[in-house]
């Protein structure tokens, strides 16, 4: 039992490598229709042209709903790569978190970027990582997907060649 607490203890205090979220550059629509009503709002009220008010309060309730979606979608999801794993975490209050080691990712077949065209001008993109016929893994929308790919081949060669064993 004692062995499992350590064990644990040793997992909780690892160095986190690189955290990851959402780039804001993945909601580029959302936060441009948001700060397009909200300029349209101060123009008006500047050349001083009058709305009414419920028609006022619901251009205003649109902007924030969508740049506020576009913010709390960022935060819900965040990966975190470490030594030996990669971490998946899902919600803020409630949270789920799913480790994947890469001792086990020493088998994946397929390590892939996928980035549309607006996305490779913007240097963002997602990096799935395929295993046989099991389900793909993903990191959506992360800023520079290569340098993310070269990290985890990395990771994955070196806990290979070290023989690192999981429990």
């Amino acid at each position: 039992m004692a062995d499992v607490r350590d064990l644990l203890q040793k997992n909780e205090k690892e160095p986190v490598l690189r955290t990851l979220r959402k780039t804001r550059k993945a909601f580029i629509v959302e936060y441009t229709c948001g700060f397009i009503l909200l300029g349209l709002l101060g123009t008006l009220a500047v050349k001083g042209i009058a709305l009414n008010h419920s028609l006022t309060y619901f251009v205003l309730g649109i902007s924030l709903v969508s740049i506020g979606s576009a913010e709390f979608s960022r935060m819900i999801v965040r990966y975190k790569i470490a030594e030996d794993k990669l971490m998946i975490i899902y919600g803020l209050l409630k949270q789920s978190k799913k480790n994947v080691y890469f001792q086990a990712l020493a088998f994946i077949p397929d390590l892939n970027i996928k980035q549309s065209r607006l996305q490779r001008l913007l240097n963002y993109g997602s990096v799935y990582l395929k295993s046989g016929g099991e389900h793909t893994f993903e990191i959506r929308d992360i800023n520079n997907p290569q340098q993310v790919l070269d990290t985890i081949e990395r990771l994955i060669e070196h806990n290979k060649s070290s023989g690192v064993r999981m429990v």
